[in-house]
């Protein structure tokens, strides 16, 4: 079996992972697609997941391995950017804080593990405070993640191998995903639109991270590592 050089690999991983966690999350059970609930309705959420409790274990499990893939293609990016040019320490700094936003939504998948298990009444009701923990992980996640891309998009925009343009777009759009998410906390009457709008958001970043793949794939890996 031939080698694949880490950009390459790398540069997949930033195209499929995105597009894997996000089709799983499209038809997980209580979401967009699949007996939808609001997020700030528990009951209706719980209710949804333990009631196509096969489909809520398999859509968590591909969106935490689209996740974690990811992550794996921002890390070699990110290595790419520490050892040469300008921007090192925006992007170095801005991979960390989406690392911990991303481990912040891979755990709060995991509470959707042990709701799926919900199937009575008195089960629901009480899972409700381990629903109010991975909600709470999705919205410290959220914060996280947006910050960090911000930051991330902006080490990159002062870089001629990446387009400032559509860096400085990415940018913005991350920094609109971190205040929809403050402000889904702090405004519990805005709250389900928040979220969503939040959501929205996210799905021009897996297009921006599909780019990203696309750049890193057509790279060749530093000296260093060959």
């Amino acid at each position: 079996m031939g080698a694949i050089s880490v950009n390459r690999l790398a540069g997949l991983s930033l195209i499929l992972g995105p597009i894997i966690a996000f089709v799983f999350f499209l038809i997980e059970p209580g979401g967009l697609l699949i007996d939808s609930a609001d997020v700030s309705d528990a009951v209706g959420s719980i209710t949804a997941k333990g009631a196509n409790a096969a489909l809520t274990n398999v859509t968590n499990i591909g969106i935490i391995l689209g996740l974690v893939i990811i992550l794996s293609g921002l890390y070699a990016l990110m290595r790419n950017v520490t050892l040469q040019g300008n921007g090192k320490a925006l992007v170095q700094m801005g991979f960390f804080m989406i690392f911990i936003g991303l481990t912040g939504w891979i755990l709060a998948g995991g509470m959707d593990f042990i709701l799926a298990d919900a199937q009575t009444s008195d089960q629901i009701m009480g899972s409700v405070p381990v629903y109010y923990i991975g909600s709470a992980l999705l919205y410290a996640g959220g914060i996280t993640l947006g910050f960090g891309g911000f930051i991330f998009a902006l080490g990159l925009s002062t870089r001629d191998d990446f387009n400032r343009i559509i860096s400085l777009l990415a940018a913005l759009v991350s920094l609109a995903v971190m205040v929809f998410f403050i402000i889904a906390v702090l405004s519990n009457d805005g709250l389900d639109t928040f979220i969503t709008l939040a959501r929205g958001f996210y799905v021009l970043l897996v297009i921006w991270y599909g780019y990203l793949g696309f750049v890193l794939m057509n790279r060749p890996d530093p000296d260093l590592w060959q």
